[in-house]
């Protein structure tokens, strides 16, 4: 892969551009982590009885669904959306990551993973009491995202 950096003090804001032969996974991790990293800004939208909040991606620690809805846990508050679950996937940066057939947690959030090898693994989360469950098919993926964090450190 070649890389090029063109410096152009003419320009009104930063923008990239990825050439490719193909759409391959590689290509497409790296456009979910660009837009990870200048994701600080983004917002969603939730409910919290009939007031719409618009909520920074940083202060979600974790979102699971519940019948019709997407409950969307802050360290102290709860939210309701919509969206269905891959949708919400689909729109977020790398830093959040399915854990379960109905969780995406915060991996930015997450302080401990207690392992449990015969059934679902339990997440605690920074500055919160809240806890969300790994199963088994999803538990890997996980271990994986906080290795490659841990050791860029």
């Amino acid at each position: 892969m070649k890389i090029t950096i063109d410096v152009d003090d003419s320009l009104e804001q930063d923008y990239i551009t990825i050439h490719c032969r193909e759409l391959s996974d590689e290509i497409l991790e790296l456009q979910k982590s660009l837009a990870g990293k200048s994701s600080g800004s983004l917002r969603i939208s939730a409910f919290q009885n009939d007031v719409e909040h618009f909520l920074e991606l940083k202060s979600i620690i974790f979102m699971e669904a519940d019948g019709n809805y997407i409950l969307i846990h802050t360290s102290k508050e709860i939210y309701k959306t919509r969206q269905k679950l891959y949708e919400l996937e689909e729109l977020l940066p790398r830093d959040f990551i399915r854990v379960s057939k109905s969780t995406i947690v915060n991996t930015i959030q997450i302080s401990a993973i207690k392992k449990n090898i015969t059934g679902a693994s339990e997440i605690s989360f920074s500055n919160s009491n809240k806890k969300a469950f790994a199963s088994r098919n999803y538990i890997k993926a996980l271990i994986e995202i906080m290795e490659e964090k841990r050791l860029k450190r």
